[in-house]
């Protein structure tokens, strides 16, 4: 009779439970209740993505760099930052500079290939259009794609891709951010006001040289702002007499919008700190001697930078 009486009980729970799921199925169980809150995302915002940065590890990398050429050195702030400007420099962007001009040099000797293919792929259009009469507009459309076929043929060939020209840029802008948040943060007590970063805060109150002998606040001459605006001209306007004879409509035109930057970036640098301000310059001073240096004939000899056509 027991096992009778709990056979039937768990035939009834199981009937009741089957029950229970059909009509909660129909009602919607799985559908959240209405009191709950949703999650709602928080908008973007430059707080968010400025804090986001300055907690990030490339920073944090940039920061620890700078500290141990510090203590390990035992120079100054000022000549800290300026030895590790131009250590990085150096170290990544000087022979990343060097391969770019490689790969600029063999680019610009397919010319003289390039311009004797475009008569005879003229030609070679002219008789398309005989055989298959085609109108003005297919014409172009063949003739610029067997010239783009043709000129990635020489590419290909002589291994000199124009992205590979933009390695030093991917590069140096992480660097150059990182350092510069990294700078920042120091001279702000941020992204942590602990005693690490009073420690840091006041080392760098005092660190300084010359009139800027307070690196965390601004320049107060605003002497290295200008300087850094005049160094960026002149870096842009070598570059740009390097390519005037084969300058594209779109060089221009990022051109004309660094040029903007550049000066947008004096009333920056003015109310940036000073240790900032300062590897902004470095770094803008190194680059300028780059430039001259890889323009000599004579150093490019050296790191096997082919002659380019029409160079002096």
């Amino acid at each position: 009779m027991y096992k009778a009486a709990e056979f039937g009980l768990l035939r009834k729970c199981v009937h009741l439970n089957h029950r229970f799921s059909l009509v909660q199925s129909r009602k919607g169980v799985l559908s959240p209740p209405c009191n709950v809150t949703k999650t709602v995302r928080r908008p973007f915002s430059v707080e968010s993505w400025a804090l986001a940065l300055s907690q990030s590890e490339p920073v944090a990398y940039a920061q620890q760099l700078l500290e141990y050429i510090h203590l390990t050195t035992g120079m100054s702030w000022c000549h800290t930052i300026i030895l590790t400007s131009l250590a990085l420099r150096t170290c990544t962007t000087f022979p990343l500079a060097v391969y770019q001009h490689h790969v600029l040099a063999r680019l610009g000797n397919l010319n003289p290939e390039i311009e004797k293919l475009v008569p005879e792929l003229k030609a070679e259009t002219n008789l398309a259009v005989k055989m298959f009469k085609l109108n003005e507009k297919q014409a172009k459309i063949l003739y610029r794609h067997s010239l783009k076929k043709q000129i990635d043929k020489l590419i290909i060939r002589d291994n000199c891709h124009p992205f590979k020209s933009t390695v030093v840029m991917l590069v140096q802008m992480p660097v150059w951010i990182s350092f510069s948040v990294a700078l920042r943060n120091m001279a702000f007590m941020m992204p942590y006001q602990d005693m690490g970063a009073l420690v840091l805060f006041q080392q760098l109150s005092v660190g300084g040289a010359l009139w800027f002998t307070n690196l965390t606040t601004p320049d107060p001459l605003f002497i290295m702002p200008v300087l850094l605006g005049l160094m960026n001209f002149l870096n842009l306007e070598m570059n740009t007499l390097r390519k005037m004879g084969s300058i594209t409509k779109y060089a221009k035109i990022v051109t004309n919008v660094l040029r903007v930057l550049f000066i947008v970036m004096i009333p920056i640098a003015s109310i940036m700190p000073s240790d900032v301000t300062l590897y902004w310059l470095c770094s803008s001073t190194f680059a300028l001697g780059q430039n001259i240096v890889l323009t000599s004939p004579k150093f490019r000899r050296v790191c096997r930078i082919p002659v380019v056509v029409g160079e002096s």
